[in-house]
């Protein structure tokens, strides 16, 4: 039963350290080879495995379910105290996972010391952020939802934190997980637990993706110029011709003082509010696009402001790109428009910024490229960019290219 509480194969190291001590270990070991020379188990380079997949489910149901629950969580907590806590592992290693999915695999199971909950709820945070890196994205809302079980109703008293970074996460992966319906509990679990704004904004962010991807786009813009409100960015009520040409060409005039190479090497932005403003609007900039047009030109000249004031991010790129989607269309300059262009991914390469490329390449051929370009190789770049966008969590930029 212990054994088939690892699945069909195991390794024997992850056994060792499943064990309590040196003479349990010594028993098992000779469990493992009696069951080996009975042919219930088989042994391969260090590995047991069962032959077949009813040996080990009758194994593992010989127990009751409330029994084998005890038996995962006791098994990933050894794991994880020979090794994890005892620095002796990478906390994010395959041992780690091994550990944290066979705790997982005991359901509602937990512990009561602060000194475990709150170690055990950073390790399955950290574990959620890295499968969501790897678009793993149902294991890691998994993680994030038993960190906090961990936490517990006292969580925001035990460990400020890291209870916010759980119910961000978990946010997140809602969304990421296409369940709309429960992206707004955690956003009011956050809000109702913080009094700083900033400690609010990406779950604020999470509400608006999520009425933007469910039709409720009017909703979702309603609810970005609030946050941008918040931030101390504000914008005009009423958007004409005439104030779009002249932003445009106050923000053309301002780009004109920086060469390429100055602009690429303009100091980091630590501001965290502009920051969060500028990742907003970037984020919202198509629904906006497709609502209120004449608004996307003064979106890309704010974004294009804040960095030369503020210093470069990310998003940054992005927002270069939409003015210089504004300078090729709106004022005819296509050339200043690719200049920008080829710009805002060098600039992507500064920051190392691999999971934005797939949404700004989309809007590139969608908008600007085609411009000098055959149509006919645009379509196919787009169709990759479907699956590009996909694979770093994007859903919106993923529709689109799929749209366009």
């Amino acid at each position: 039963t212990f054994v088939s509480c690892f699945g069909k194969r195991v390794q024997r190291d992850v056994l060792s350290m499943a064990s309590r001590d040196a003479e349990e270990l010594s028993q098992l070991m000779a469990c493992l080879e009696t069951a080996v020379e009975e042919n219930i188990l088989e042994e391969d380079n260090g590995y047991y495995s069962f032959p077949h997949d009813l040996i080990q489910q009758a194994a593992y149901e010989r127990v009751p379910k409330e029994v084998a629950f005890s038996y995962h969580f006791n098994i990933g907590l050894r794991i994880l105290k020979n090794s994890v806590f005892k620095g002796q592992t990478d906390p994010i290693s395959l041992v780690s996972f091994v550990a944290l999915d066979q705790i997982l695999a005991a359901k509602s199971v937990t512990v009561s010391e602060p000194a475990l909950r709150v170690p055990l709820a950073a390790l399955f945070l950290r574990a959620g952020r890295y499968s969501l890196g790897v678009a793993a994205f149902p294991s890691a809302l998994s993680y994030f939802e038993r960190g906090l079980s961990f936490m517990g109703d006292d969580g925001w008293e035990l460990n400020f934190e890291l209870s916010l970074r759980l119910h961000e996460s978990a946010c997140h992966a809602c969304y990421l997980n296409a369940l709309p319906d429960r992206v707004p509990t955690y956003v009011d679990e956050v809000i109702s637990h913080t009094e700083n704004f900033m400690d609010q904004v990406k779950c604020h962010h999470m509400a608006m993706r999520t009425l933007a991807s469910t039709g409720k786009i009017k909703k979702a813009i309603y609810k970005f110029f609030e946050v941008m409100k918040e931030l101390g960015e504000e914008f005009p009520d009423k958007v004409d011709p005439s104030l779009i040409f002249s932003t445009l060409t106050s923000t053309k005039d301002d780009l004109s003082k920086y060469s390429t190479e100055d602009l690429l090497n303009s100091p980091k932005m630590t501001d965290k509010r502009k920051q969060w403003a500028i990742i907003l609007m970037g984020s919202m900039s198509p629904y906006i696009f497709m609502v209120t047009p004449m608004l996307s030109p003064m979106i890309s000249a704010r974004i294009v402001f804040l960095s030369l004031r503020y210093g470069l991010t990310t998003e940054s790129a992005f927002g270069l790109f939409m003015y210089s989607y504004g300078i090729g269309c709106l004022l005819q300059d296509i050339d200043e428009g690719h200049r920008w262009i080829r710009t805002s991914r060098l600039m992507l390469e500064r920051f190392n910024a691999t999971s934005q490329y797939p949404k700004l390449k989309c809007v590139q051929y969608a908008f600007l490229i085609y411009l000098k370009e055959p149509f006919q190789s645009i379509t196919s770049v787009l169709l990759d960019c479907r699956q590009e966008t996909m694979m770093v969590g994007d859903i919106e930029y993923a529709i689109f290219s799929s749209t366009w």
